[in-house]
C-alpha cells in the first residue's frame, strides 16, 4: 500500500515551488514593464572608445573584451566623433519624423517626468581574430550598432527597449581597404567604404542607420502605446 506523504514534508515542497515562481519572475527583463509616453527623448553621440560607454550599459555582454583601437590617433578619434554627431543629427530627425520629442543631448539630462535617453555604440569586429573594438578601425571585417534607450526615473535609467543594427547603412560587412599609408593613419572602416571625412555616403549611411534603429525600436513603443 502506497504511504501517504507527511503534512509537514507537503508544506515543504508547496513552500519551496512558491519560492521558484517568485525566483523567475523577478528576473524578468526591466523592459516588460509599462512605462509612460516619452515628454522627452535625449539623444546621445554613440560611443567610439570603451571610455565612452556608460557604467552599467545595457549593451556590456555585447561589448565585453571589446578594446579601443590600437592602431587610433587624434585624426581619427576626431573623425570618429564626427560620424558620431551624424548619427545622433538622423536618430534625432528619425524619432521627430515618427512624432516623438527627440533632441540631442550632451552631459547630465534634466530631471524631467517622463524622460528618456537614447545612447549607443560602434562595435568593429575582426572574425579572423577574434578581436572587437568599441569604435571604428581600418581593419576588420564587421561593424555593429548598437543602441539602447532608457526611462529615466528621478535619475535613474531603466532599460526601455535595445536593438542593434548588422547590415543596413554604416553597419555590415566591411570592405578591404586598398590605401596609401598617409590616408590610411586618418581613415576609418564602414560598410560604405574607407573614408577619411563626413562624405555624402556616410551621411547616407547614417540616414539609413537611423532609420533602422528607430524601426527596430517602434514595436515596443507601439506595445506601449506611443503611435
Amino acid at each position: 500500500m502506497r504511504q501517504l506523504m507527511p503534512l509537514a514534508a507537503v508544506l515543504v515542497l508547496l513552500l519551496a515551488g512558491c519560492a521558484a515562481t517568485t525566483t523567475e519572475s523577478s528576473g524578468q527583463p526591466a523592459e516588460s514593464a509599462k512605462l509612460p509616453y516619452p515628454q522627452s527623448i535625449y539623444v546621445y553621440n554613440f560611443a567610439v572608445s570603451p571610455t565612452e560607454v556608460p557604467q552599467g550599459s545595457a549593451a556590456a555582454a555585447q561589448l565585453a573584451g571589446a578594446i579601443d583601437d590600437p592602431d587610433g590617433n587624434p585624426k581619427r578619434a576626431a573623425l570618429e566623433h564626427k560620424i558620431a554627431e551624424t548619427l545622433s543629427s538622423k536618430l534625432v530627425a528619425e524619432l521627430q519624423k515618427a512624432g516623438l520629442p527627440a533632441v540631442r543631448w550632451v552631459g547630465t539630462p534634466p530631471k524631467n517626468m517622463d524622460a528618456y535617453i537614447l545612447e549607443g555604440q560602434f562595435l568593429t569586429s575582426d572574425q579572423d581574430s577574434a578581436q572587437k573594438i568599441v569604435g571604428f578601425a581600418l581593419r576588420g571585417t564587421e561593424l555593429r550598432v548598437l543602441a539602447q534607450i532608457y526611462h529615466l526615473d528621478d535619475g535613474q535609467k531603466k532599460l526601455f527597449s535595445k536593438a542593434a543594427v548588422g547590415a543596413h547603412g554604416l553597419a555590415g560587412r566591411l570592405p578591404a581597404p586598398k590605401l596609401s599609408a598617409g590616408k590610411a593613419a586618418s581613415s576609418v572602416n564602414t560598410r560604405v567604404g574607407a573614408v577619411q571625412g563626413v562624405t555624402s555616403k556616410v551621411t547616407k549611411g547614417a540616414e539609413e542607420t537611423a532609420a533602422t534603429i528607430v524601426n527596430l525600436l517602434k514595436p515596443k513603443m507601439q506595445e506601449q502605446g506611443w503611435f
